[in-house]
């Protein structure tokens, strides 16, 4: 499992068929080579409309489109940035941000997290 952006956009890259190469993702997204090996090496981010085009280049079945939402969220230090359908929703439904913030204030832990989105109907992931 991806533990990174850069990570995800390696494995989503090489998971692709046929593989796809730094260089070719590169030419798509019309940036250089050198760029894309300093994302996987996390070193920087691409913008978000990058993000976005990365996203619709690479998401698969392995790999869905919130992964790299998620993924570059969290390896983004801006405290704005959220995964664009969660940030779509947490502006849209008072309740949810609610449900947010009761589970910061609980305090509960990833594994009750875990729990309590399987016991809701969640998946195995929590997603």
């Amino acid at each position: 499992m991806a533990g990174s952006y850069g990570d995800l956009i390696r494995m989503a890259r090489k998971a692709q068929s046929p593989p796809i190469t730094a260089k070719q993702l590169a030419d798509k997204l019309k940036v250089s080579a050198p760029f894309i090996t300093d994302i996987e090496k996390n070193r920087r981010l691409p913008s978000l409309q990058n993000q976005e085009k990365i996203k619709m280049l690479l998401a698969c079945e392995e790999f869905p489109g919130y992964m790299f939402d998620d993924l570059a969220a969290a390896d983004n230090e801006d405290p704005r940035v959220v995964a664009e359908d969660l940030a779509k929703d947490i502006r849209k439904e008072s309740a949810l941000r609610e449900l947010i913030r009761v589970i910061r204030m609980k305090e509960l832990t990833p594994a009750q997290i875990t729990a309590l989105t399987a016991k809701i109907g969640g998946n195995e992931n929590g997603k």
